[in-house]
């Protein structure tokens, strides 16, 4: 059955054929993303597993930048329903752990169409796609150690799985950010074309996609998934203690402190 798509303040939906193109659509704020974009993506992607006549969807970004992450100087909002990120077991696990969930499991293929840079919960979205397609001169990485952030959203669960263990740790711990050969090189992306052909090889990916066997893929989807959706739930229940954790330390003000004042933060070890 054909879907209804509501609109949604920061995000644009589109339809061409078979394909659903969602576009984070901020790029004033490099696509910072706010709590009604995240409810709003997770929203639509389940209403794209429902509908029929969408067979692959494409997530990119507007200007210059896929997603600088949650958008931490300008407010993010409130949730639509309450819950706090930082404590113990609980029925409601966030925003965040719900779209990186639907993004799993939403039964038709998904590409994160990376054309600028991608970092924070922009990265975690990358992370969760079935395809991260880049174009040449994009940027990818997670940036949050710099600044004493542990938001991590399921990518310490993630990222391994993908690179291995040693270049998570690499990226996460040293704060480090790829360029597209790299990313490709390592595993992380999965295709890369230059700027003037990027978005000529993106349509014709996704278009394969679009007329291929859906309900094929969304068993392979499903099955190849299965262990990280089986782990997710009690992961993120830890996830947040530690964040809770982190959130206390002197360090950790200090990074929110340095990021929101434009300067090197000066850590203490505590």
């Amino acid at each position: 059955m054909q879907q209804d798509f509501k609109p949604v303040e920061g995000l644009e939906f589109r339809r061409d054929g078979g394909i659903a193109t969602i576009t984070l659509n901020r790029p004033d704020k490099l696509n910072a993303i706010t709590f009604r974009m995240v409810e709003g993506l997770t929203q639509w992607l389940d209403q794209c597993g429902m509908d029929d006549s969408v067979r692959a969807i494409i997530i990119t970004g507007a200007g210059r930048a896929f997603s600088s992450g949650d958008d931490i100087v300008g407010g993010m909002g409130e949730p639509s329903r309450s819950f706090t990120p930082d404590v113990g077991i609980s029925t409601e696990l966030g925003p965040h752990h719900a779209l990186v969930k639907k993004l799993l499991s939403v039964p038709k293929p998904v590409i994160a169409a990376i054309n600028g840079r991608c970092h924070g919960a922009g990265w975690v979205i990358a992370l969760a796609c079935d395809f991260r397609l880049m174009r040449a001169d994009a940027l990818i990485g997670d940036i949050r150690a710099s600044k004493a952030i542990f938001s991590a959203q399921g990518v310490p669960i993630m990222l391994p799985r993908l690179i291995g263990q040693s270049r998570a740790m690499d990226i996460l711990i040293n704060a480090r950010v790829l360029d597209a050969a790299e990313a490709e090189r390592i595993g992380l992306a999965v295709r890369v074309w230059s700027p003037e052909t990027f978005d000529a090889e993106l349509a014709k990916f996704a278009g394969a996609l679009a007329q291929g066997p859906t309900r094929s893929y969304a068993a392979w989807k499903l099955a190849v998934n299965r262990s990280l959706l089986l782990e997710l739930d009690p992961y993120t229940d830890w996830e947040r203690r530690v964040t809770g954790f982190v959130k206390k330390t002197e360090d950790s003000a200090e990074g929110r402190l340095a990021f929101k004042q434009k300067r090197k933060p000066q850590f203490n070890g505590q």
